[in-house]
């Protein structure tokens, strides 16, 4: 079986290859052996330098799960364990930079109302995200910790934070537009536009109240934008009691 074995081996290109290449990066590989199982960071920055560096050198192999079946002693829950809090930390990252409105990747849409579906929309395709970190933290940490490897969990704060960025920004969206109507202009058409702002304000309000038990609490700016939208609301109602029934 051995030598059936061996000589498939010895006659498959991809074999040769990999079998040369454990030759060839076999110095190198030794020498990450133990710089991995004694790698022992204080902060992601570190962490982020050496698995740069680590991917670096393992980008060289032509199929590293099968280069690196040759070294015994391998670290591979280490690496393992490295890629995943590099790309958990990218992925908090993203989401964080991703609800920023005032960011240079944020794309406004053309109206008020577009633009209020475009920041809930934002919201939606991440926030479970953002709980799950909350939910799984201390299983993560464990497993980090057994590692050596330190996690930055005040990512997960920051984008919790965020969550009250694109409630304040929502808030001012239709309060601005609100500012922006003039009482005078009773005609059909205005009635029509005061009516979709309102529906937009009421989608605005209840959007910030999820954001509020999202983020555990709001700043003072946010505070005063909601205190003024319920207000505006509010003034609406009493104007115009009778539009709910006649939507």
């Amino acid at each position: 079986g051995d030598a059936v074995k061996r000589e498939l081996e010895g006659k498959s290109s991809y074999m040769k290859q990999v079998l040369a290449e454990r030759e060839t990066y076999a110095t190198m590989i030794e020498d990450l052996k133990p710089q991995l199982s004694n790698f022992a960071p204080t902060d992601m920055h570190q962490v982020l330098a050496f698995t740069i560096e680590v991917e670096r050198r393992l980008g060289l192999l032509c199929d590293e799960r099968m280069v690196l079946k040759g070294f015994e002693g391998w670290p591979e829950k280490k690496v393992e364990c490295l890629r995943e809090v590099v790309a958990r930390h990218n992925e908090l990252n993203r989401i964080a930079s991703g609800w920023d409105p005032y960011g240079d990747a944020w794309r406004p849409k053309a109206n008020v109302i577009a633009e209020l579906e475009n920041v809930m929309g934002k919201f939606e395709a991440s926030s479970s995200t953002v709980e799950w970190y909350m939910r799984e933290k201390d299983t993560l940490n464990r497993q980090y910790i057994a590692q050596k490897i330190p996690f930055d969990w005040n990512l997960v704060k920051l984008a919790r934070e965020s969550s009250v960025t694109l409630a304040r920004y929502s808030m001012s969206l239709v309060l601005d537009a609100y500012g922006r109507l003039d009482p005078t202009d009773v005609g059909k058409q205005a009635g029509a536009v005061r009516q979709q702002l309102r529906c937009a304000m009421q989608t605005a309000f209840k959007f910030a109240f999820r954001c509020h038990q999202f983020a555990g609490g709001f700043d003072s700016e946010a505070k005063s934008l909601f205190a003024s939208l319920k207000a505006r609301l509010e003034e609406l109602e009493e104007a115009n009691p009778q539009s709910e029934g006649d939507r």
